[in-house]
């Protein structure tokens, strides 16, 4: 949607308007009255001078659109960059910049050059939907949201602003405000548009919870439990009190809408608010209200969730009673898994700094709203090279790196020469020391992909959402460290000591 991210207005005839005014330099109005005001050759000339850099950089914006068009980002990078050396205020060039390091996987540098642009121009609709992408993703859903409103009041018709608007209000679990977007979204929305079945999908959850919120209400300061990884599923889970009775609870930031059990939604006697047949099932589905789910002295209440057999998440060693999503995980302050010590603690503040002996890192979920890929940036080998990584993968290494990002680390060519799994294009490395924030992490078993896309799971995160992960950080070397989840800051605290 964001890919080519400058929708512009052709400047190329301000040349041609300067140009008027070097045959016309004193223009006086006809009949009574005083002349009209002159111009004096050195004005015009600096008009013309000020029409050239910006026609100079429009005429790079528009190739670097192109290039962005054609999948080349760093040929796009490079045009916005002369762009900006010919007018540094070119907020369509800060657009443009912003989607291609995207693409190229610099979370970081995408969001500034975005926010540059809207900084320059708060009407940019590239700039300003960029952004609003890169806040969801760090989980800032409602400046997301506000900054849509200067697009919709410039023009009612356009759909990608309420759709922003729609995806993070979804995400908030603000079914009210979530629907207001919908009757005027599904006007504008083509009806061949490949978006328009997953908008129905998600308005058909979010419909019959209006009026029933607020949901996601927490109280108590904070909660503990027990903490537990099955490295094997790449689950998180703890027990919890459900509505009175006990139960596994699963932490999957991967989905949006929380899921009950179909045994627990009945021995609750939950009654449904709607029903649903959502894009990851065949078949309808109830959505009831969970009444709370309480973790110690830490309750979430009015919890909006779908009814399902959980059976296919007893990878933990039993069925859990309900599935938490990133909904229900974006509400409360934190989440921090101990999983040395086997404990979690949850506040319903997030933290103001690090915790105690942990490095902070940026925290973002890349998505196409039915999934998300969560990933933290990471460095090996001393290089200064940051890249990002799936957070929670499944590969048996503790690492799996894209011959790309491996490359770029400053390794050679030869050394992922001959992978030892032709097949599936993997080379098994050492890697000396990985980096996490601050916090080094010695001889790290590695498999390095060199295929090209690396894997179908990080082939189908960059054609999905346009980013490019370099890897994947596993749950095995994730069960040896303390973890502390700050969904609605768009950051995470890990303690690699445990």
């Amino acid at each position: 949607m964001f890919a080519n991210a400058s929708l512009r207005h052709p400047r190329l005839s301000m040349l041609v308007l300067a140009a008027a005014l070097v045959a016309v330099p004193g223009c006086k109005k006809k009949g009574k009255g005083t002349a009209g005001p002159q111009q004096s050759q050195e004005e015009i000339e600096n008009k013309i001078k000020a029409a050239k850099v910006t026609a100079k950089a429009a005429s790079l914006v528009d190739l670097a659109n192109k290039d962005l068009e054609s999948g080349r980002y760093v040929s796009a990078s490079r045009r916005a960059h002369e762009a900006l050396e010919a007018d540094p205020k070119d907020a369509d060039a800060y657009a443009v910049l912003g989607a291609a390091l995207w693409r190229a996987g610099d979370f970081a540098g995408s969001t500034d050059a975005y926010r540059k642009g809207v900084e320059l121009n708060p009407k940019n609709f590239g700039a300003v939907l960029g952004l609003a992408r890169n806040l969801q993703a760090a989980g800032q859903h409602k400046e997301a949201a506000d900054m849509q409103d200067v697009l919709i009041t410039e023009d009612a018709k356009q759909v990608d602003p309420r759709l922003t608007k729609f995806w993070s209000y979804y995400s908030l679990g603000d079914a009210d405000n979530a629907v207001k977007q919908l009757d005027e979204i599904f006007k504008l929305l083509p009806a061949d548009d490949a978006m328009l079945p997953m908008v129905q999908a998600f308005a058909a959850f979010v419909r019959p919870l209006v009026g029933k919120g607020p949901f996601f209400v927490v109280e108590g300061a904070t909660g503990s439990s027990d903490a537990n990884l099955a490295p094997s599923a790449g689950l998180k889970f703890s027990g919890a009190t459900i509505g009175g009775e006990f139960g596994q609870v699963v932490f999957n930031e991967g989905r949006e809408e929380c899921l009950i059990d179909t045994a627990m939604a009945e021995a609750l006697k939950l009654a449904p608010v709607g029903k649903l047949k959502p894009i990851d099932s065949q078949t309808e589905e109830n959505i009831v209200l969970i009444p709370e789910i309480k973790f110690g002295d830490l309750k979430i209440k009015n919890v909006p969730a779908i009814v399902r057999s959980l059976e296919s998440f007893a990878l933990i060693g039993e069925k859990p009673a309900v599935m938490l999503g990133r909904q229900a995980l974006t509400a409360v302050g934190s989440f921090s898994f101990d999983f040395p010590k086997k404990s979690l603690v949850i506040t319903k503040d997030a933290p103001t700094a690090a915790p105690e002996g942990s490095t902070e890192l940026p925290f973002v979920l890349l998505t196409v709203h039915a999934f998300h890929w969560p990933a933290i940036p990471i460095k090996v080998n001393g290089s200064d090279y940051a890249f990002y990584v799936y957070f929670g993968g499944l590969y048996p290494s503790g690492l799996a790196v894209a011959k790309k990002a491996f490359l770029k680390s400053g390794y050679l060519p030869r050394t992922v020469e001959n992978p030892e799994d032709a097949e599936n294009g993997i080379k098994m490395r050492l890697i000396e020391k990985l980096m996490i924030g601050d916090k080094p992490v010695s001889a790290v078993g590695s498999h390095v992909l060199v295929n090209t896309p690396a894997d179908p799971g990080l082939g189908n995160v960059l054609s999905s959402t346009g980013f490019e992960l370099g890897g994947y950080l596993n749950t095995g070397l994730m069960s040896n460290w303390k973890i502390t989840y700050a969904f609605g800051k768009g950051r995470v605290y890990i303690d690699t000591d445990g």
